[in-house]
């Protein structure tokens, strides 16, 4: 592997986003934040989950157009997201869309796995049936290979271990986020996510979120192999620097005499384990692969959208039996 000796400057943008009758607001916010991004000289902006939209407010939105005229203009590149129509009635996709700097849609991924229907009439206003897509993608940028994901889809480690055998060195995960109080308090187990992914994989990894309400409590983050690069718990920018090269030497190493001699002045130190991408033993992994009774059926639709309740019993009476 040749070494690459550049670096790539990236903004996570962590908004406080706007929502329902008022998520029309997000377009001339998210143009803003292009703007200023592209001053602090970022070459790739990554906006969360949803937006600028549609994604809890009405279907007819233009922010998609208005972003992708911006990032023509600025010469960035962006991860943008909004909810879809799907191919029956009252479903829809959620997409991540990749738009390059001219202003070209470069990918559409459509979540694998989405929210549980509880979940998505929560976020996106009411809208049940959020349907899976079934194709992962990477994506080939100036500044390297950008892997697409979803938000949790950061917490199936499959998923990331996929983008990473197709070359991946960034995990893009645009985040959703809560309305208001709720049960869970997931920041630091977000964070825990993602440096454990850019660690396993030998990548970076970019997590940013909506804030509702005046939230705080951002879980925005952009992780290394190594270290925490970026995080920000409010609302604003998270700008980091990715080492290409960096990458690239730590890709190339093992635990050889070079790691485990001492190192002399000026030596570069390393804080991961070099080479953990290439330690695998594929053929002891066929278990991923079989059908698990208590999992959720994404495509419950091909049953017809009311049975997506009986998914919820499933898992309810699995665990009860055990």
């Amino acid at each position: 592997m040749s070494s690459r000796n550049r670096s790539v400057r990236i903004a996570a943008v962590q908004p406080a986003s706007f929502s329902g009758g008022e998520e029309h607001r997000n377009a001339a916010q998210a143009c803003a934040f292009i703007d200023e991004a592209a001053a602090g000289g970022a070459a790739y902006v990554v906006f969360p989950e949803g937006y600028p939209g549609p994604y809890s407010g009405p279907m007819e939105n233009d922010a998609l157009e208005r972003v992708r005229e911006r990032a023509r203009d600025r010469r960035v590149w962006v991860s943008a997201g909004r909810l879809e129509r799907g191919p029956l009635p009252d479903t829809y996709h959620i997409t991540h869309l990749l738009i390059d700097d001219r202003g070209e849609i470069r990918a559409r991924y459509r979540r694998v796995q989405p929210n549980h229907p509880v979940f998505n009439a929560y976020l996106m206003g009411g809208r049940h049936h959020v349907l899976p897509g079934d194709e992962l993608m990477t994506v080939d940028a100036p500044f390297g290979r950008i892997g697409l994901l979803i938000c949790s889809e950061l917490f199936v480690p499959e998923l990331s271990r996929i983008l990473m055998l197709r070359g991946a060195d960034l995990i893009v995960a645009p985040g959703g986020g809560v309305h208001g109080p709720t049960r869970t308090r997931l920041q630091d187990t977000w964070r825990a996510v993602a440096r454990a992914r850019a660690a396993e994989n030998l990548l970076f990894v970019v997590v940013t979120q909506n804030l509702f309400g005046g939230s705080r409590h951002g879980r925005g983050c952009v992780a290394s192999p190594e270290q925490m690069l970026a995080q920000r718990d409010d609302a604003g920018l998270m700008i980091a620097d990715l080492d290409l090269g960096r990458l690239d030497a730590v890709r190339s190493r093992y635990y050889d005499e070079e790691m485990l001699s001492p190192p002399a002045a000026g030596d570069p130190i390393f804080a991961c384990r070099p080479g953990q991408s290439h330690d695998r033993r594929p053929e002891l992994y066929g278990e991923l692969t079989r059908p698990q009774p208590d999992a959720f059926e994404y495509h419950y639709e091909r049953r017809g959208l009311s049975t997506w309740r009986a998914e919820y019993e499933k898992i309810r009476e699995d665990t009860n039996e055990r």
